[in-house]
């Protein structure tokens, strides 16, 4: 069961063995019947074919059983296990209360929508993946046990798909729930150590699996387990860039070809402009009600395939969500860090409030410049009246998803919340949005974009469709 490993293997995973996490919760396995011996952390942490016996953690006794059935189900994603007989329908279990917009609900109804064309083998698999992930959100204390299941399948393994499958799997595990704080540093040291590693395009998964670390780290984990369709699209997303939660400059680029002269990403206008199509000015508490959590993962899911069409989409509420969604996901806030401090102690000057965004780097002024002037639509008299939606009301709402307190302390994000709506509240009252960038003017209501762009097709390999 455990081998004799190489030595420059060996060596790759000292860092680790020295560490303190090893030395602090990592259990202890013996070998052999007559003389039981202590088998050393280096082989624990490296690849085999053979089942675990018990968890590479130290765990509570109740979740041995669980932590046993995850390190089957990640061999089997990865090619290394074949499936015992047809497996039951695995549910997911008990959803954690969603957040306030719906974004963090995923779908069933684009769960069973996205996989008609998938073979019976390739849905098990997935929904035993949906069972892992799940497991996971339920129990805070597996998820270091994944992780470290996970990075020991990729250590020293001997197939180069199965290594692929594994690191597409990292992708998944990293919008679901972080490492602990203990963990996280092994985790981060390990990804940089494969950024060199082009065979099987390994580089390209590590960087991003790095950047998704970090937002995932500061995130926390999600309600409930994305769905099949969520699952295939993080898995393939290093080698196909979401239109969320990734630095404006990708996003920027990603859309350069279709769209050349757009100079705010395309999604602002076709959320934005699909909003007053389908009577945002008139929809009571737009922005402040959540639209249907199934609908918005949905509409997600479209437009990270390229197709920006309102096809079926028949509530602002949605398109609302989406467009919190998308602001609040970036992966850099749009005031830098650099820049947050000025904005909260000046909150209560509109002068300065102005100013601050007239020095915001160019992609994320025009992105300041078209929300802001686009929420300035809603504070015509009518529309108030309609939505019940003052400017205070929308600066509350938007706050969080124009600025991001990076402080860990709750006193702090609290006490300076009411200076970011306050900021936020000066700019919809002060900014003159067609006075800012003498190249940009934001533009409203010139239509969503009706037609679908071309899907973007994965440059990944095909995934786990063995049963």
């Amino acid at each position: 069961m455990y081998p004799i490993l190489p030595d420059d293997l060996a060596s790759d995973i000292q860092q680790f063995v020295r560490s303190d996490f090893a030395r602090q919760y990592f259990s202890t396995h013996t070998t052999g019947f007559l003389f039981r011996r202590r088998v050393p952390v280096e082989q624990m942490m490296a690849w085999q074919k053979a089942p675990l016996t018990s968890p590479l953690l130290n765990l509570a006794r109740p979740l041995h059983k669980d932590a046993v059935k995850i390190f089957k189900v990640i061999q089997r994603l990865m090619g290394d296990r074949e499936r015992e007989g047809r497996p039951n329908r695995l549910p997911p279990p008990p959803p954690l209360p969603p957040s306030s917009d719906g974004a963090q609900s995923s779908t069933l109804n684009a769960l069973n929508a996205s996989t008609s064309s998938l073979g019976g083998g390739a849905l098990g698999l997935l929904e035993e993946e949906r069972w892992l992930l799940g497991e996971g959100l339920t129990h805070g204390e597996l998820r270091d046990e994944i992780y470290c299941q996970l990075l020991k399948q990729l250590t020293g393994n001997p197939t180069t798909e199965s290594v692929f499958k594994g690191w597409q799997l990292l992708c998944v595990l990293l919008i679901t729930f972080p490492p602990s704080k203990n963990f996280e540093s092994y985790l981060r040291g390990f990804l940089q150590q494969r950024t060199a590693q082009q065979e099987g395009r390994v580089d390209v998964m590590a960087k991003y699996c790095l950047k998704r670390l970090s937002v995932v780290a500061k995130k926390g984990p999600r309600g409930k387990p994305p769905s099949v369709a969520e699952i295939e699209t993080a898995a393939d997303a290093a080698f196909n860039p979401s239109t969320f939660g990734e630095p404006l400059d990708a996003i920027f680029r990603l859309q350069e070809r279709t769209y050349p002269h757009q100079k705010t990403p395309i999604v602002l206008p076709f959320l934005a402009d699909g909003i007053l199509a389908l009577g945002g000015t008139k929809a009571e508490g737009i922005f402040r009600v959540p639209g249907d959590g199934d609908a918005v993962a949905e509409l997600k899911l479209r437009i990270d395939k390229g197709y920006y069409t309102l096809a079926g989409v028949d509530d602002p509420h949605v398109l609302a969500s989406l467009l919190k969604l998308w602001l609040r996901e970036l992966c850099d806030p749009l005031v830098p860090d650099e820049l947050y401090n000025e904005c909260v102690a000046r909150a209560d000057d509109p002068a300065a409030c102005v100013a601050v965004v007239e020095r915001l780097p160019t992609i994320n002024r025009r992105v300041v410049l078209f929300v802001v002037s686009f929420l300035q639509l809603f504070l015509d008299a009518r529309a108030q009246a309609a939505t019940k939606m003052t400017s205070a009301n929308l600066a509350l709402v938007m706050a969080p998803n124009l600025l991001r307190c990076g402080s860990e302390s709750m006193a702090v994000v609290f006490t300076n919340a009411q200076y970011e709506q306050m900021f936020v509240h000066n700019l919809l009252l002060h900014l003159k949005c067609d006075a800012v960038d003498p190249d940009y003017v934001p533009q409203h209501g010139l239509g969503a974009v009706s037609t679908a762009a071309p899907p973007r097709t994965s440059r990944s390999r095909s995934r786990r469709m063995h049963g």
